[in-house]
């Protein structure tokens, strides 16, 4: 993430750009500077919010000017004087100010106006992200900071910081993680401080809970997750790409209704729901038939169907789309449900459909409300069940 220039590009690039690259923090972040305020307060404040359906970040950005030289202990001082100390100071007036609000209107990096609610308690990070000298001489800073109220900060390097995007996506993701890392720093430093962030972040992968830190965990942090995390990245590619193209000023409700329940998913729930967009992508692509897939989370409410359209039935796919949707939110009795249609494009040449295999149109839909009984459907359903046979899985706990 640098610019064309030769000189290095800054934190605040290098974030900002992450950032846009991720659709959940392009639609839901927001500089601190939007946040309605007193004009009389001169608190400085962390640098950006993350708020989406009562999940929320604070990040602060400290990055050392590059100097030739420094004299040794300047970055050890550096480090817990600006982004320890005064670092966590700004953070909690971030935090101070949020509690003051009951919602907010702001304006996201797709440039809509969408309307955010605070998160409260644990459901708010607290995250200061330092950059120093490239070639600086390695030290040992803080990993977190534990105030006397019980308010946690997260401190990590750019780089760890980097990583660890990497690896979680969904804000849910980000929180899961966090959460993990507070505890595992707080019940075992100095033990946690001795290993590296692909450490932990390992360990968690491995669901591993119980056991100390360990470096013999990094390991487990070099995979990116293959093949289904890039099917994942293509359709919420699509899902970005409906995003940008509204040219309205206000939010179409629907695309970021669609976007926080992604961003909701659990870390097994995510894992269910990228399986089955891979299964459906591989079927379109070879243009073979498959039913509709499907999965519901009992924890947010919702269902999500996958409806794989052979090119035969290209013209029919819209509605198809629309009356499974509806008809597995009835069955399922889903108060939300979103539908996922994707067919292959294909283009006319003398005549003959010349298939583009590696192009699949992908098509959203969003229902919600109530279920009212509706024999009629029940009896199609009954008559002529379009679905796989459901069944019902316990999912694992994230932590214990």
């Amino acid at each position: 993430m640098k610019d064309s220039s030769s000189d290095p590009s800054t934190l605040l690039h290098d974030f900002t750009a992450q950032q846009h690259a991720n659709v959940f923090l392009r639609a839901f972040s927001f500089p601190t500077t939007h946040l309605p305020r007193n004009p009389e307060d001169e608190l400085e404040l962390a640098d950006r919010v993350v708020l989406m359906d009562n999940i929320g970040f604070i990040f602060l950005l400290k990055e050392r000017e590059q100097k030739v030289a420094t004299k040794p202990g300047d970055l050890e001082k550096w480090v817990v004087n600006n982004v320890v100390k005064k670092g966590a100071k700004e953070v909690q007036n971030t935090r101070d100010l949020l509690d003051d609000y009951m919602g907010l209107s702001l304006v996201n990096h797709f440039g809509h106006r969408v309307s955010v609610t605070p998160a409260e308690g644990d459901d708010l990070i607290s995250v200061i992200i330092y950059r120093v000298p490239a070639r600086s001489r390695p030290f040992r800073a803080a990993r977190f900071k534990k105030s006397r109220n019980g308010g946690f900060v997260h401190i990590l390097r750019d780089s760890e910081y980097f990583e660890i995007c990497e690896h979680f996506v969904t804000p849910a993701e980000l929180l899961d993680y966090f959460a993990f890392r507070r505890d595992l720093l707080i019940n075992w430093d100095p033990a946690a401080a001795a290993v590296s962030e692909d450490a932990l972040i390992g360990q968690y992968l491995l669901e591993d809970y119980s056991s100390g830190p360990d470096q013999k965990f990094e390991r487990a942090a070099v995979s990116r997750g293959g093949p289904t995390a890039c099917e994942f990245s293509f359709v919420l590619d699509s899902l970005a790409g409906r995003l940008a193209a509204q040219d309205d000023d206000f939010a179409d409700t629907e695309s970021y209704e669609i976007l926080t329940e992604l961003g909701l998913l659990g870390r097994y729930e995510l894992k269910a729901l990228k399986h089955e967009l891979r299964l459906g992508l591989e079927a379109v692509r070879a243009n073979r038939f498959e039913l509709p897939l499907r999965i519901a989370s009992g924890r947010t409410a919702c269902g999500f169907l996958i409806v794989p359209v052979t090119r035969e039935f290209r013209h029919r796919a819209i509605d198809a789309l629309e009356s499974l949707a509806r008809a597995s939110k009835h069955e399922l009795d889903l108060p939300r449900q979103v539908g996922i249609g994707m067919w292959n494009s294909y283009d006319l040449l003398r005549g003959k459909r010349v298939p583009k295999n590696e192009f699949v149109d992908i098509e959203w839909i969003f229902l919600e409300g109530d279920n009212p009984p509706n024999p009629e459907l029940d009896e199609r359903l009954a008559s002529r069940y379009p679905f796989r046979m459901a069944s019902e899985q316990k999912l694992p706990p994230i932590f214990v």
